[in-house]
């Protein structure tokens, strides 16, 4: 009778009384994200004095994955990487000679700290390395030596995270590296 009651009473309970609640915004997560890029190329003139610099936006989106680990009750850190692809292009206005430069494709490779704000925001800081790849036309008269196709290095962002629901939030973080930018909105699904 004793265990067809302990039996019973197990039965009952809630199964939330016996598991703890996973801490917000931690653990594994992927997603899609789009926005812009922003980059431009700069055309030196031979003498370093007015040098022209072309700049433009475009539209860019990809995917990203990372991991966050809480330390603490408010604090989370963690990696991403994150890969896009798209974005515009950059054309010098000269008469007889051009540049093009058409941004193709983009990574990062970041360590992020994350701060929570009440139970269901996170502003996040994030640093690391990343770079773009652009795909340039050069006209007959303008000579390249290649260090306009791929630009790498540095790279840090600031963004701001919203829990939509337990496993799904939006996003929206700004990141820059030497030569370019990204402005992205992104869905984190967290597992």
């Amino acid at each position: 009778m004793r265990i067809l009651f302990a039996a019973i009473l197990l039965t009952c309970l809630p199964a939330t009384a016996f598991a703890q609640e996973k801490p917000v915004f931690a653990g594994p997560y992927a997603g899609p994200e789009a926005g812009v890029v922003i980059h431009g190329l700069t055309l030196d003139n031979g003498n370093g004095d007015n040098d022209m610099t072309y700049r433009t936006t475009g539209l860019a989106g990809g995917g990203f994955a990372g991991w966050m680990a809480p330390m603490g009750k408010r604090l989370r850190l963690g990696g991403e990487v994150a890969v896009h692809g798209g974005g515009g292009t950059a054309r010098s206005q000269q008469v007889f000679a051009y540049a093009e430069q058409k941004a193709t494709w983009g990574y990062s490779l970041t360590a992020r700290a994350g701060y929570v704000l009440g139970r269901d925001t996170m502003i996040v800081a994030e640093a690391g390395y990343g770079g773009y790849r652009f795909d340039t036309r050069l006209s007959s008269n303008v000579l390249s030596d290649g260090s306009l196709d791929e630009t790498s290095g540095l790279v840090a962002g600031l963004g701001i995270e919203q829990r939509l629901n337990r496993n799904l939030s939006l996003r929206v973080r700004g990141q820059a590296g030497e030569s370019h930018g990204r402005i992205m909105v992104g869905l984190p699904i967290r597992f």
